[in-house]
């Protein structure tokens, strides 16, 4: 029976490492290919759904078979930023963020890192244009005659935010100045509530997404008095921009764009966005960024960068005139 025991026993471990041995290439293989897309908000938004869309896309023409999305909501984006600029820099981590990443910065200064040292760009994905909108039974046909109105009466205009420091506020600080009209910020979760507390009348004016500005303005819930273009818009040729409407000056969209842990080795970089650009380049991707209201703009990273360096120079710039200070 001994004679017999030991090649048994040597046979069942020549198996057993032979398994190892293939679980480990398979968990290598798997390793290597696989990529976290780091969501900073819940589930559900826009930008969970672009982040959705890469990550189903991404692995038909790279390497990364598999693309995880991660939501890390918390803080505005906040968490899932720092997690990203915080991870290793190999490339297998990707954060997509929008305007929050250069309004934040410029009213807080606590913030657990530093978008310039600590994120690389890879792409700017695309741009959204706002509409400036009023309730759909409002009066007012036209900004003049809602400034007009307010100068008058000497009681501010409500405005819908999304919070201390957003994109909103900084729009809402300029607006102010160059229209010389006080506005009253009521603060919301999100453009979704906004928009519904403008349907409602609950606030007198804000700034939607186009799409939905659209949308509710051609079932006459919402009547849109400017857009954030620079020319009209195909869906409202009817509709002057802010600049005609004499307002000019502000240029704000809302952008999308896709970034990297800061020290990422550049081949690694050059990869992630040629890959993303080919993702961004796909007729259906293309489609369904239409759908969404989003311009495609697929940016190199040095564009995306750029374009981050400035608008953080100017929203710093902003808040020091306007004393737009985060809570």
């Amino acid at each position: 029976m001994k004679g017999l025991t030991v090649p048994l026993i040597h046979r069942r471990a020549v198996l057993a490492l032979g398994a190892l041995a293939a679980s480990g290439l398979a968990r290598s293989q798997e390793s290597e290919g696989v990529l976290r897309l780091v969501v900073p908000f819940a589930a559900g938004s826009t930008i969970d759904a672009l982040a959705r869309l890469i990550a189903n896309k991404l692995p038909e023409v790279s390497a990364h078979k598999v693309v995880v999305v991660d939501n890390r909501p918390g803080a505005a984006g906040i968490l899932g930023t720092s997690y990203v600029a915080k991870a290793r820099p190999d490339g297998k981590t990707l954060l997509i963020q929008a305007n929050g990443l250069t309004t934040t910065p410029a009213v807080r200064s606590d913030l657990p890192y530093d978008l310039q040292k600590h994120l690389a760009p890879l792409t700017l994905l695309g741009l959204a244009p706002y509409g400036i909108v009023v309730p759909g039974d409002a009066r007012f046909q036209t900004l003049g005659e809602l400034f007009s109105a307010a100068r008058a009466s000497g009681q501010p205009i409500t405005f819908g935010t999304s919070g201390p420091g957003s994109q909103s506020e900084f729009v809402l600080a300029q607006v102010a100045k160059a229209a010389k009209v006080d506005f009253l910020k009521v603060p919301f979760k999100g453009q979704a509530d906004i928009l519904l507390a403008v349907m409602g009348g609950h606030v007198q004016m804000a700034m939607i997404n186009m799409p939905s500005a659209v949308k509710q303005a051609a079932d006459r819930k919402v009547k849109i008095l400017a857009t954030m273009t620079e020319r009209r818009t195909p869906a409202t040729p009817e509709v002057p921009t802010l600049t005609e409407a004499g307002i000019a000056g502000i240029s704000e969209s809302a952008w999308y764009g896709l970034l990297t842990t800061a020290g990422t080795p550049a081949p690694a970089l050059e990869g992630l966005s040629k890959d993303l650009l080919t993702v961004l380049g796909l007729p259906d991707v293309r489609a369904r960024l239409a759908d969404l209201g989003i311009d495609v703009v697929a940016s190199s990273p040095s564009q995306f960068g750029d374009r981050l360096a400035t608008e953080l120079r100017r929203y710093q710039v902003i808040a020091k005139e306007e004393n737009i200070k985060a809570d």
